[in-house]
C-alpha cells in the first residue's frame, strides 16, 4: 500500500514570518500537531516544520509567542515519496526519531503521515507486518 492512499492532504502550512502563537493557533483550531512552514514564494516548498514538541521546547526556553516560526522550526525535514510502501514511512519515522513525515510528489508537497495514522489502523497495522515479513 502506497503512503499517498494514507497520507493527509489537507496539510496546515503557515510561513516562516508567521509567530509562534499563529501557528500554535492554527495547531488548536486545526486539530493537528504540526504546521509545515512553507515558502511564501513558492507554498508548495516545504522549508520547515512546527510541531508540538518544538513549541514546549520554545515556550521551556523562555521564546516569545510573537518569535517568527522560522526561529523555532526544525530544518531538516524528513520526507517521503507518495509512491513509497506506507512501512517505509514508518522506517523513516523510526530511524530519525520523528513521529511525522512530509510526503511529496514530484518534489513538491503532497501531504503529512503522522505515526497515529499508522498505528491506530490496525488494517494497515497488518498491511506493514507483512511488508516487514517478506
Amino acid at each position: 500500500m502506497k503512503v499517498a492512499s494514507v497520507a493527509k492532504t489537507n496539510v496546515v502550512t503557515c510561513t516562516p514570518g508567521a509567530s509562534l502563537r499563529e501557528a500554535v493557533e492554527l495547531m488548536l483550531s486545526r486539530g493537528v500537531g504540526s504546521v509545515v512552514v512553507v515558502d511564501p514564494s513558492d507554498p508548495s516548498r516545504p522549508v520547515g516544520i512546527v510541531g508540538e514538541r518544538d513549541v514546549l521546547k520554545a515556550i521551556l526556553m523562555g521564546v516569545d509567542l510573537q518569535t517568527p516560526v522560522s526561529e523555532v522550526m526544525n530544518k531538516i525535514l524528513i520526507t517521503v515519496d507518495v509512491d513509497v510502501h506506507v512501512a517505509e514511512a514508518l522506517l523513516a519515522m523510526r530511524e530519525n526519531n520523528v513521529r511525522r513525515v512530509i510526503v511529496t510528489k514530484e518534489g513538491k508537497l503532497y501531504g503529512v503521515v503522522a505515526l497515529r495514522d499508522l498505528v491506530y489502523n490496525v488494517p494497515l497495522l497488518k498491511i506493514i507486518a507483512d511488508y516487514f515479513s517478506r
